[in-house]
């Protein structure tokens, strides 16, 4: 019941703003910097904030938030964050789980996503208690600009060893919390860190540019 209440929930929020693929992209974040955080030894990972992002083909005049390349339409499908809810929205034939889909439809933690005939891509909601969630490429093809994976920030993002981290980093020994504040972002460690050449500790804010090293790690945001 409780299931099929935030399907329902979910599913009529998104049908209240029902948009086409050109109202979405009127309002992409295509158009702002890309942000990417390199963590060395792990891969790199696009960081995305809005709670709507539209799928597209990797072409030149695409104004998408999450690129593709590969045989998909310029604008394939949107994501869209309610709460604690993704749903996905398909503007083309697509698959979720080996099923054709016609209309929004709930994501779950290793949901699968195919659009057209041979992009897929793996939906990740590790943890349960963060809103944040990530895409992995589970087809030969790859995102652009060319990163690991794709992270749709919500509050807050964990970085670390544990297996409930958004992004998984074996070898570490403490966590690092990436997390909104204001009208920023911010890291958050309990260790001595590095950032810039500068020693510091706690809440750093997190810009483009920056690179930070601690005791078993080193990362940079682009």
């Amino acid at each position: 019941m409780k299931q099929h209440s935030a399907i329902t929930r979910t599913t009529q929020a998104i049908q209240h703003h029902q948009k086409s693929a050109e109202d979405l992209l009127a309002n992409s974040s295509a158009g702002m910097s890309r942000r990417i955080l390199w963590i060395d030894g792990v891969g790199g990972f696009q960081l995305i904030e809005r709670s709507e992002i539209v799928i597209g083909q990797a072409v030149s005049a695409a104004t998408v938030d999450v690129c593709i390349v590969g045989d998909l339409s310029r604008q394939a499908a949107e994501i869209r964050r309610d709460g604690d809810d993704y749903l996905l929205q398909a503007f083309q034939p697509a698959e979720l789980d080996g099923r054709p889909i016609d209309r929004p439809q709930l994501l779950r933690s290793g949901s699968l996503i195919q659009l057209g005939n041979r992009i897929k891509i793996k939906f990740i909601k590790p943890s349960p208690l963060s809103a944040t969630a990530r895409l992995d490429m589970a087809s030969l093809n790859r995102f652009k600009p060319h990163v690991d994976g794709v992270l749709l920030l919500a509050d807050s993002c964990i970085i670390g060893p544990a297996p409930g981290s958004h992004v998984l980093c074996p070898a570490w020994n403490h966590e690092l919390l990436l997390f909104r504040h204001s009208n920023g972002w911010f890291f958050r460690t309990l260790e001595n860190v590095e950032v810039d050449g500068r020693e510091t500790q706690g809440q750093i804010p997190m810009v483009a540019g920056m690179r930070m090293r601690g005791a078993d790690f080193s990362l940079s945001v682009e």
